[in-house]
């Protein structure tokens, strides 16, 4: 059976109307909140560009910071009930898993996230054509010249780390990913690819 994102989608537009007191959403077996995308960017590009010569120390932090939160986020979603109920029935195979993460991001907010490329235990290539990284970019900065998409670079990361890395929590950064394309470069969408790390 294939992974009926639609579904999914639903599900997590449906329990993002139960809210604590304080404003999370407990769902997919993690606790969310409603955050401003503005304040997110404003916040990552303002850490990026506060010194110029440790911007590349800077993106390192930012996209390892994205595939922890990711890895753990991810992990918690797949031990949810909510996972168990809806997602597991539709999975024929391992990899199914990604294409289930994929819509779960999407219903998120993250971006629409699409499987390109899978080669199991080796390649995950992911294009977003919504990431609210490169948007952000564009309207603060206007064209970049490398990718801007940190979160999402992370997150590709992390999947193939909970697919293939050591059983939770020793496999986060067993695989890494570049972004080689970005809508804040001026490409048509953005694509991560995710291998393993090189360290």
């Amino acid at each position: 059976m294939a992974i009926d994102g639609n579904k999914i989608i639903h599900a997590v537009m449906e329990g993002s109307q139960i809210r604590e007191s304080k404003g999370i959403i407990p769902l997919f077996g993690v606790y969310l909140s409603i955050f401003p995308i503005n304040y997110y960017n404003k916040l990552s590009y303002g850490f990026e560009k506060m010194r110029k010569e440790r911007q590349s120390e800077a993106e390192t932090l930012l996209v390892r910071a994205a595939q922890e939160c990711g890895y753990a986020t991810f992990q918690g979603v797949r031990n949810s009930w909510e996972w168990e109920e809806i997602v597991k029935p539709m999975i024929d195979r391992k990899e199914d898993q990604i294409e289930g993460f994929s819509a779960v991001a999407f219903a998120f907010g993250w971006g629409d996230l699409k499987v390109k490329k899978l080669v199991p235990e080796e390649t995950l290539v992911i294009q977003a054509s919504g990431s609210y990284e490169a948007s952000g970019y564009l309207d603060q900065y206007g064209k970049a010249t490398s990718g801007k998409c940190y979160m999402l670079r992370g997150v590709t990361g992390a999947l193939m780390d909970l697919l293939y890395g050591e059983e939770y929590p020793e496999g986060c950064f067993t695989f890494s990913a570049e972004e080689h394309l970005c809508r804040a470069k001026g490409d048509e969408y953005c694509e991560f690819i995710a291998r393993k790390s090189s360290d």
